[in-house]
């Protein structure tokens, strides 16, 4: 399996599409260099991107990421259904965040004795979860398109499964660290909720979370770091602009660089990573790792790799435990589904099934909002509990119930008839 990551691309509302872009010519040469990269390793199983997709979550900023996203996957060889994401801080819109409301909900978990339950307090709310994730609504609707959209309070960590070459799962888990982020940010001030702190080991899964923040940014990282050292063998973190790759005997943690930095920051270093995964099985269950790091050098421009000592390439073995199942099994998927028992619920489902219904989505994501409207209501997908959702949720909803009601082949034909 090869992961292709990236995180911290900054898509400038202001810059992107216009001759005074001071990123095109390095987003060029990344391109050329994944692109490079994958004919010799192979195309990517999954593109993963650490957050902060735009730089003020605008609309036009995550409309120019989808086609870049999608550049790059033609260009590496592998679908844009391949994409999965979380919110970094700059994928909230602040205005939203800043307003005394949502402060008020920011102020009531930064002072209260128990972060967490005044999280799930809030998420319980009526009208908390619409509150405290109206700043990422314009995230969450390009986020969609890729099922890792959140909402609380039964779907506040995006999740995929993928097979391993011995059929067994690698679990994505993409945590929000952006819950409270305003322009009030501070290191050690940000908070994740309770279920982040509930991922499960099981037998035949290995596990890995993405996060835009790493553990200083929030004020339970420690703990968050000891239970996710016990359950994540990879771990894949953003926001810091400085690559660090930490190899341990249970995991291994891979801290990005920025695809965009800020070009006057210190440390000035773009990069991006390939991520390859194997499970060898004699004479016991072992995950092998190769982190290919790439990182620009000036004079000449390019990508080169990051050494480790004097190897091109971080290797590392973790050991897994026994697993009893075949490696000849069905492929299947886990999409990120709605968790709750008075929701429809999208069921594990053979590979290809879960690549048309991303693909679905991806078309679904091009349409007007009336466009969706009227497909949605023409189909009977709407319901008179959806009135008080968020458009993308009333949204994700039409794919959960045409699934559930086998109208997905109407859906396809409607969104067709709407291109």
């Amino acid at each position: 399996m090869l992961i292709l990551h990236l995180s911290d691309i900054h898509f400038r509302r202001s810059e992107v599409s216009t001759a005074q872009d001071p990123n095109y010519h390095l987003r060029n040469e990344l391109l050329r260099d994944a692109e490079a990269q994958c004919r010799e390793l192979g195309a990517p199983d999954v593109v993963l991107v650490s957050g902060d997709i735009a730089f003020a979550g605008q609309i036009e900023e995550f409309s120019f990421a989808t086609e870049w996203l999608k550049e790059l996957c033609d260009r590496c060889g592998c679908p844009l259904t391949a994409v999965f994401v979380v919110p970094g801080n700059h994928d909230v819109v602040r205005a939203k965040a800043d307003s005394p409301i949502v402060q008020s909900m920011h102020l009531a978990i930064k002072t209260a004795a128990h972060p967490r339950d005044e999280i799930t307090r809030l998420f319980l709310d009526d009208e908390g979860p619409r509150l405290l994730l109206d700043s990422l609504g314009n995230y969450n609707n390009f986020a969609l398109q890729f099922f890792c959209d959140l909402y609380a309070p039964n779907r506040t960590i995006a999740k995929r499964g993928i097979q391993l070459n011995d059929g067994s799962i690698l679990r994505l888990w993409g945590l929000n660290t952006a819950l409270v982020s305003s322009s009030k940010d501070k290191e050690a001030e940000l908070f994740v909720d309770s279920s982040c702190f509930q991922i499960p080991n099981e037998a035949g899964v290995v596990n890995l979370v993405m996060a835009h923040h790493p553990f200083n940014w929030l004020r339970e990282g420690p703990a968050l770091e000891d239970h996710l050292n016990d359950v994540a063998a990879v771990q894949i973190f953003g926001h810091t602009h400085t690559n660090r790759v930490n190899l341990n005997r249970d995991y291994v943690r891979f801290s990005a660089s920025a695809a965009n930095p800020e070009r006057h920051e210190a440390g000035w270093e773009p990069g991006y990573n390939l991520i390859k995964l194997e499970v060898s099985t004699a004479p016991t269950r072992v995950l092998k790792i190769e982190g290919h790091i790439r990182v620009w050098q000036t004079s000449p421009g390019k990508f080169i790799p990051k050494q480790d000592r004097s190897s091109p390439v971080y290797r590392h073995d973790i050991q897994i435990g026994a697993w009893a199942g075949q490696s000849n099994q069905k492929k299947t998927v886990e999409a990120n589904v709605v968790q709750t028992s008075t929701e429809p619920e999208l069921p594990q489902m053979a590979a290809e099934q879960e690549f048309e219904l991303r693909e679905l989505a991806l078309k679904f994501y091009r349409l007007s909002f009336s466009q969706k409207s009227a497909i949605a209501g023409s189909l009977g997908l709407f319901e008179d509990s959806d009135v008080s959702l968020p458009d993308v949720e009333r949204f994700r909803r039409v794919f959960i119930r045409a699934h559930e009601r086998g109208k997905l082949k109407e859906l396809a034909a409607a969104i067709q008839n709407h291109k």
